[in-house]
């Protein structure tokens, strides 16, 4: 049976500073057994160093899942090397079938270059708040024509054996702030709330992945925490309520939406004890062997072996569905999501 601190390393998803894996960032991947790694631009160069690298990072971490947002259009860690994905202001625009072969695309593209997991799509509706930093990214505006395309965009996804995370739970298309900087206190009445839940309701099965946001909403909790630290969200509402059993990712802890909330492992935990069962860390690794040592605090023990067994079903359904499928090279990629991302430019212009 793992011991605690080798639970408490498979919660964690870290982000790497640079394109190599440095001495010092090897060994605190080998002290802290994070369970993924996220890569940025800044990881990226051209597709032999980025296969390279994830080689490194799979030697350091033989179960380690590689995670990117990858959605198209203005987030798409892997544009410079394969040209950009459609974004999903372009897919809203578009027939909704269109979003299959983006997510197909997509995930071809990620499977290229060796990769396991896209935090895509983002189902938030867009209600017309501007700053908050999803302009362009979202759907639509309907939830019956997010859910559509949301759901075309998964199964072209999963069709390449890549795992998927829709976001940002409950809904972060009213908040009027960009959490990355500050935090966004969503406030909606109760018929509005449940229309901007519907696309997490109605997908979560399906994507078997959801990403809190990082904004608070006071309606549904009123001590106004984060939603990814919020029990009355992420696990009243979520579980209880919607009855979601698949994982659910905290949004990078280093963002400044959280700055009130403790340190770096103090957030870790109350993310833990709230319902999160994987937790991102982009920005800061040398931080990772501490926030390992307070998720194995024995007073989270039932809370870690849950989020664990969640994690290892979400990793067996993305390895389970990947066999038999097909990989295409880096050109051959190419090729393909500019065609389709020249189809949704010309529907949205």
């Amino acid at each position: 049976m793992p011991t605690a601190h080798h639970q408490a390393g498979r919660l964690l998803i870290v982000g790497i500073p640079g394109p190599e894996l440095d001495p010092d960032s090897r060994e605190i991947l080998k002290g802290a057994q994070p369970g993924g790694v996220i890569l940025f631009a800044r990881n990226v160069v051209d597709a032999e160093q980025v296969i390279e690298l994830v080689g490194d990072l799979r030697a350091t971490l033989p179960r380690l899942l590689v995670y990117v947002d990858a959605e198209g259009g203005r987030v798409d860690r892997f544009k410079t090397l394969l040209g950009p994905g459609p974004s999903g202001a372009a897919l809203a625009a578009s027939a909704p079938r269109l979003a299959e072969r983006a997510g197909r695309w997509m995930g071809y593209a990620l499977r290229s270059l060796a990769c396991d997991v896209d935090l895509a799509p983002v189902v938030d509706l867009d209600v017309g708040e501007q700053g908050n930093a999803l302009d362009e990214r979202y759907l639509g505006s309907d939830p019956d024509a997010v859910v559509k395309r949301g759901r075309y965009f998964l199964r072209g996804l999963h069709s390449t054996g890549v795992g998927s995370c829709i976001k940002h739970f409950p809904g972060l298309g009213a908040a009027r702030a960009d959490t990355h900087d500050t935090g966004a206190e969503i406030v909606l009445d109760a018929q509005t709330f449940a229309t901007a839940l519907a696309p997490f309701q109605r997908l979560g099965d399906e994507a078997g992945a959801m990403m809190a946001s990082h904004a608070s909403y006071p309606g549904v909790d009123p001590t106004a925490l984060p939603a990814g630290l919020s029990p009355a969200i992420s696990t009243t509402l979520l579980r209880d309520q919607l009855g979601f059993g698949g994982v659910l990712f905290s949004d990078d802890l280093d963002m400044h939406a959280l700055d009130s909330h403790g340190s770096l492992p103090q957030r870790a935990a109350s993310a833990l004890e709230a319902g999160c069962d994987g937790i991102f860390v982009c920005q800061t690794l040398a931080a990772a062997p501490g926030i390992v040592e307070r998720l194995a605090h024995s007073s989270l023990a039932p809370r870690r072996r849950q989020a664990v067994a969640r994690l290892e079903t979400y990793r067996d359904h993305i390895l389970t569905r990947r066999g038999g499928t097909r990989r295409y090279s880096v050109d051959s990629v190419r090729r393909h999501l500019a065609k389709v991302t020249a189809a949704a430019q010309a529907s949205l212009t």
